[in-house]
């Protein structure tokens, strides 16, 4: 009697062209994003947030190629909480600058973000 494992062939499985092991773990895929797309992500996210009129990214970093992480700063210009809770007419609306820091995962997700005053550099 034949065992059905010599008889069948098993096919080869295939990977992403962009999938690369990695030694004890099992790897996922790598994205290949670029600057343009975690500035993107950035800016959408901090507008979709935050009451932000404008949002300038002004630093960018790959904090682990291998995790694919990244870590941004950016100023988010926001308006003045003390004209718009006093109601004060005023003729040109106020803004103030907040910088923030994000990180974000290798799927371009913030995992955390918080004011540059207020978190440890």
């Amino acid at each position: 009697m034949q065992k059905i494992l010599d008889t069948v062939h098993m096919a080869q499985s295939v990977q992403p062209a962009n999938y690369l092991p990695k030694e004890g773990a099992l790897a996922q895929p790598t994205a290949a994003y670029t600057i343009v797309d975690v500035r993107a992500a950035v800016g959408e996210f901090l507008q979709k947030n935050l009451d932000a009129m404008r949002v300038n990214v002004t630093k960018l970093a790959q904090v682990d190629p291998e995790k694919g992480s990244w870590e941004a700063e950016a100023d988010v210009y926001v308006p003045n909480t003390t004209i718009r809770n006093l109601g004060l007419p005023v003729s040109k609306q106020v803004l103030d600058c907040q910088r923030y820091v994000l990180r974000l995962d290798r799927q371009l997700n913030i995992t955390a973000y918080g004011l540059r005053d207020l978190v440890g550099a």
